[in-house]
């Protein structure tokens, strides 16, 4: 129990950082359109998420199961593209522009563009997973969801505070992806059998 507990948790923590910068612009659209379109466009967008990281996950058990464990060069690519980049400084800072006026799908595509890297993590930890701990995982990351949603609602008032801490926190996504794909990589408890 306490192996499939911890599997949520690593799940809902790769989350997590891998959308602080969905969080940034969350809190940005909580400020300027209120809560409405904004929460249900990114609860939308990670449902969407998930979903087909579920989905590719459970094709790749049944196409090529040997293969699955090789899905972790991705995030570790995309990791070290990303540390790369940082260490260059070649970040931009601006955030993607949307109008105040956009319906919930113009936000919910906002943050599915902002979600590849949650998706680049997502998809290869559950498809090196055993069935039983996919749904822990879908779980922990569900989970998360949650929490961003609860967790911007409060600091959408209180924005000037969690600028500088979301830009700190976000440096982490790449060592994430790098240690996601890592562990992929290497055979566990939680692997296909």
């Amino acid at each position: 129990m306490w192996d499939e507990v911890a599997f949520a948790a690593s799940a809902a923590l790769a989350q997590i950082v891998t959308n602080l910068d969905n969080l940034a612009v969350l809190l940005v659209l909580l400020v300027t359109m209120g809560a409405m379109r904004p929460l249900t466009g990114y609860a939308l967008s990670q449902g969407l998420m998930l979903g087909a990281a579920m989905v590719l996950a459970f094709g790749t058990d049944q196409a090529a199961p040997e293969w699955t464990g090789y899905l972790g060069t991705v995030p570790i690519l995309l990791g070290v593209h990303g540390l790369w980049h940082q260490w260059r400084h070649s970040e931009t800072n601006t955030q993607p522009r949307l109008s105040t006026s956009s319906g919930i799908l113009g936000v919910t595509a906002l943050f599915l563009a902002l979600s590849l890297d949650s998706f680049a993590v997502m998809a290869p930890l559950l498809a090196d997973s055993a069935p039983g701990y996919r749904l822990w995982a879908l779980a922990g990351a569900s989970s998360a969801v949650a929490v961003l949603c609860a967790g911007a609602v409060l600091l959408s008032d209180a924005t000037a505070l969690s600028g500088p801490w979301a830009v700190r926190l976000e440096r982490l996504g790449p060592v994430v992806m790098i240690l996601i794909g890592a562990y992929v990589l290497i055979n566990s408890g939680t692997d296909l059998v």
